[in-house]
């Protein structure tokens, strides 16, 4: 009997181990495609589809027959074992691809990604691998006509349920689960909209998110595999963030931060799923209603202990707390009422959080008067609001300290320096300064104004402060924002208008 065979049938007989020399059979592929690039062409790939498809058939017939006789049907396993390895040649020639796309070919392909003999499975995986990446140059058109085929043949729902029933007992369905993964990555990489896809026709979303909470297992790259698809399948796709959020995936999330919040990770991969999960949450932020999750599970509340924690996440934790209170009325509220203000006022005298590095100090002195500033500005509540004006009188002198080490960086824009420059010069040089630190001497203006309208002596140029407010929102003021501070500006005869 072909020893290939013999590996087949010990399949059967031993479920817990089965012995595949992939090395051997990685360079058995490797001699058929040298020996045969050269002389492939369409004739031979009819005749490779055509072999493919009656062995699938016989193969598909004997097992409804014998369900319980592997020895039945293991030769033509054997058989579709070596008409999947022979395929494996197609990527090379991207023009035959139409051949392959509008036969029963590409159906069968998916159909056995889900057969009972996982080596089956795995060899599928390999070769759409290849085949949606193909080397070289491909035209395009080629290209996205083979996805939109796989994708109506329910390619995204087979990966979905050979990925979600895949336990990672073996090292087979270790690496297996990884070859899924990069399929994916590989047609997200080439057609964005595919992310889509995979959160409507599937729940490889809620899978992903789920193993990487999962740190029970001890070969750990598929967690970090999944952490790094989780980011590029919701970095532009606001339905997969939707997703994520009603299915109870940032409770998942933060109980992943919840095991840094005392302690950094040991290991370079632990450090990388961690800042995925940060990047992650910082993209699910951006929507109220995961706003209003993130809360629900404490978000705010791990985001301090983290802080207090002293961990080398700390200034991404305080990061996320002015993105779960930004333009959220109810989260300003719940940081108060937590003691928010007992670790933000601290910070802003470099208390606490701080850093050597210019750019991370740059980074934090931007959060807190982000979040001062917020708090101000979305607080309703008479009693919240007044206690935050009075922790900004108490810390007036800091506010003010701050401002003036910025302003010594970044002096505020004169358009009478710039006489020879359009508007659109003049916008380029504003966005540039934000980002070397305008932006927190405009927010500590902001909050300026806001004291000054309560009456409060803050002893600074006011019609300094008035200009820098006026520019702010001449560039980044949204409608809301203007007809906000407008009344405050309108007390000093500002016209905006």
């Amino acid at each position: 009997m072909d020893p290939r065979k013999k590996v087949k049938v010990q399949q059967y007989e031993d479920e817990e181990e089965m012995e595949y020399d992939e090395r051997n059979d990685q360079q058995q592929d490797m001699q058929f495609r040298e020996q045969n690039i050269e002389l492939f062409d369409e004739r031979q790939l009819r005749e490779m589809i055509f072999q493919f498809e009656n062995n699938y058939k016989l193969n598909s017939d004997l097992r409804m027959r014998y369900p319980n006789q592997p020895d039945k049907f293991i030769d033509s396993e054997v058989d579709l074992d070596e008409d999947l390895r022979k395929l494996l040649i197609l990527p090379a020639y991207p023009q035959l691809y139409p051949i392959f796309y509008s036969s029963n070919a590409i159906q069968i392909v998916i159909q056995l990604l889900l057969h009972n003999n996982l080596s089956i499975s795995y060899d599928v995986i390999q070769f759409l691998k290849e085949l949606v990446a193909p080397d070289g140059e491909v035209e395009p058109k080629i290209i996205l006509q083979l996805y939109d085929c796989l994708i109506r043949n329910y390619l995204i729902e087979s990966l979905g349920e050979l990925i979600v029933k895949n336990e990672e007992k073996t090292q087979e369905e270790v690496n297996l689960l990884h070859d899924c993964f990069e399929v994916i990555e590989n047609m997200v990489d080439i057609k964005s909209s595919i992310s889509k896809e995979i959160g409507i026709r599937s729940k490889i979303i809620q899978y992903l998110v789920k193993r990487v909470e999962d740190n029970s297992q001890t070969l750990d790259d598929n967690r970090l595999y999944a952490s790094e698809l989780l980011v590029i399948l919701t970095q532009q796709t606001k339905e997969n963030l939707e997703i994520i959020g009603r299915s109870g995936g940032i409770e998942s999330l933060l109980m992943v931060l919840n095991q840094y919040r005392k302690k950094d990770p040991e290991s370079a991969e632990e450090k990388e799923i961690l800042n995925n999960v940060y990047d992650l949450l910082t993209l699910l932020l951006i929507q109220e209603e995961n706003q209003d999750y993130f809360q629900s599970y404490e978000g705010l509340q791990l985001m301090i202990k983290i802080i207090q924690g002293k961990t080398s996440s700390s200034i991404r934790a305080y990061s996320l707390i002015l993105l779960a209170i930004n333009n959220h009325k109810e989260n300003c509220q719940k940081l108060i009422q937590i003691g928010g203000l007992s670790i933000i006022f601290p910070i802003l005298e470099r208390k606490g959080l701080k850093h050597k590095d210019q750019n991370k100090q740059f980074e934090i002195d931007e959060t807190t008067v982000q979040i001062i500033k917020q708090l101000l500005r979305r607080n309703t509540d008479i009693t919240f609001k007044q206690r935050i004006f009075e922790k900004c009188v108490e810390k007036l002198e800091s506010l003010k300290k701050l401002r003036n080490e910025y302003v010594e960086v970044i002096p505020l824009i004169d358009p009478e320096e710039y006489d020879n420059l359009d508007e659109n010069q003049l916008q380029k040089i504003y966005f540039d300064l934000l980002g070397k630190g305008l932006i927190v001497i405009e927010s500590i203006d902001v909050i300026l104004l806001e004291l000054i309208y309560k009456d409060l002596e803050v002893q600074i140029d006011k019609q300094e402060i008035i200009s820098s407010v006026k520019q702010m929102l001449k560039y980044t003021g949204e409608k809301e924002d203007i007809e906000y501070y407008n009344p405050l500006l309108q007390k000093f005869e500002v016209n905006l208008q």
